[in-house]
């Protein structure tokens, strides 16, 4: 099981449902339906540069100055996969420049942990046992860990282009396709009234292959003059989690939180 995060760019890391799938088997082969993404708007308006839609959506969440002044975020909430009839207590610690640790306690199956220190990303489950992640997914992770990937630097990217308007999850909403340069691209959605991110399409490295995930975000809620998403809807094939985030701490988490644990760090020992 593994949850993506920043708050707002989150995708719930895969490694959490591909967890609960080992423990709690379920079909996993069906292609989900696709968000709804209809004809182009019959706007004959130039469409606006990929960077300015991101650069309203920064000032949108309480502008770049508010963001970059908080160092670090500890949320608390609830996970829920309701086909499977699962649901649990998630907690998420985060800290610059790439520091990550989520924390799913499902009963009956446990706890199930993914974290990256900066250079090591793992994860650790009573299904799965302790894993460290390599290859394109300790690249995932490494990504999903910037505390900073949501003001989308320009230089990380090879390219940033508006793609159309289109509907997204009932929204009007300006489609961008974005490709990072170390290749992974990701199709991003930013509602045109609000100028919110909405959601997103890409494609998550499981230790059964990639897989397309789409991420709905929703209730934005401010915490010290940011705007965060509160709740994130995952949808991969058959498969939906959701994750809901009620209670936010800022600038309070110390590093101890992400120091490994003992499994991993016998993995880590291996030659």
């Amino acid at each position: 099981m593994k949850i993506n995060f920043t708050t707002h760019h989150f995708t719930i890391p895969l490694g959490l449902a591909v967890c609960l799938h080992a423990a709690a088997p379920f079909a996993f082969a069906a292609q989900a339906d696709k968000p709804s993404e209809t004809a182009k708007s019959n706007s004959t308006a130039k469409l606006p540069a990929a960077s300015e839609v991101i650069a309203k959506f920064i000032k949108a969440i309480g502008g770049k100055e508010a963001y970059l002044k908080i160092q670090s975020q500890h949320a608390k909430g609830k996970f829920e996969m309701p086909a499977q009839g699962l649901t649990g207590d998630l907690e998420v610690f985060h800290k610059r420049p790439n520091k990550l640790v989520v924390k799913v306690n499902i009963p009956a199956i446990g706890d199930v942990l993914t974290g990256f220190d900066g250079k090591v990303a793992w994860s650790l489950n009573a299904a799965m046992g302790p894993m460290l992640m390599e290859g394109k997914q300790l690249e995932q992770m490494r990504d999903q860990a910037d505390f900073d990937s949501i003001l989308h630097a320009e230089s990380d990217y090879k390219s940033m282009e508006t793609v159309e308007i289109t509907q997204f999850e009932k929204k009007e909403c300006y489609k961008l396709k974005l490709v990072k340069k170390n290749g992974q691209a990701v199709t991003e959605f930013y509602d045109t009234k609000t100028s919110l991110l909405a959601g997103m399409i890409m494609t998550q490295e499981s230790p059964f292959g990639p897989v397309e995930a789409t991420n709905v975000l929703d209730e934005y809620k401010k915490f010290n003059d940011v705007l965060f998403a509160t709740k994130v809807t995952q949808r991969m094939g058959p498969i939906e989690q959701t994750m809901v985030l009620n209670q936010y701490e800022l600038n309070q988490v110390e590093d101890s939180k992400f120091e490994l644990p003992d499994q991993i760090k016998a993995l880590v020992k291996k030659p």
